[in-house]
């Protein structure tokens, strides 16, 4: 596969959600992070500029897990009901 850039920034993690996707960047020469939201795998969008990895990361989980919230609020995707998430594991 392909080496994704954007603006000198090495795309090095992604999340699907739906038709969007959030991807994490890492500049090579500065240390710096970002994240951005992308359409087509190509056209990114909505940068938030970070000064480290674990800040980005953490920026790139809650971008993708907004968009889930927002397209359950919507009807886009159905949400899972508390008895799905205990059924599945996922109860904390």
């Amino acid at each position: 596969m392909e080496q994704r850039v954007c603006a000198g920034y090495v795309i090095t993690q992604s999340i699907k959600v739906k038709d969007s996707e959030f991807v994490l960047g890492e500049h090579p020469k500065t240390g710096m992070c970002a994240t951005w939201q992308c359409k087509n795998g190509d056209n990114y969008f909505w940068g938030h500029y970070c000064e480290n990895r674990y800040a980005a990361l953490k920026d790139l989980c809650e971008r993708a897990a907004q968009e889930v919230d927002y397209l359950a609020s919507i009807g886009a995707i159905p949400p899972l009901s508390s008895r799905n998430r205990t059924d599945r594991g996922m109860e904390r």
